[in-house]
């Protein structure tokens, strides 16, 4: 086994892994949206990632996901909110001012 071969079995690991990792986020997301739909009388549409960027804080610099949540307050409005992950974590569910469902 030569050193290209062991650097591409790594980057091979590497990459799984960050797939892995970045589907782990979108399940924290869809699951972070249900929760809050069905907690405040809302129906879920759907999640999508939107944006990865760069967060800096003062002890670390990480990754951080927004995914777009779209829900309805009855069947014909579509409104979008914005889910952030930081750290694996919840960070904040951004959502516009809607229409409080009957």
């Amino acid at each position: 086994m030569t050193l290209l071969d062991i650097l591409i079995t790594v980057m091979i690991i590497a990459l799984a892994a960050s797939f892995w990792r970045v589907r782990d986020y979108a399940e924290l997301a869809r699951n972070s949206a249900l929760q809050y739909c069905s907690k405040h009388q809302l129906v879920f549409v759907s999640v999508a990632r939107r944006q990865i960027h760069w967060q800096e804080s003062p002890e670390q610099r990480r990754f951080q996901f927004d995914y777009t949540m779209e829900f309805s307050t009855a069947n014909d409005v579509v409104y979008e909110g914005i889910i952030s992950i930081y750290k694996g974590k919840l960070r904040s569910i951004d959502l516009p001012v809607y229409r409080v469902p009957d």
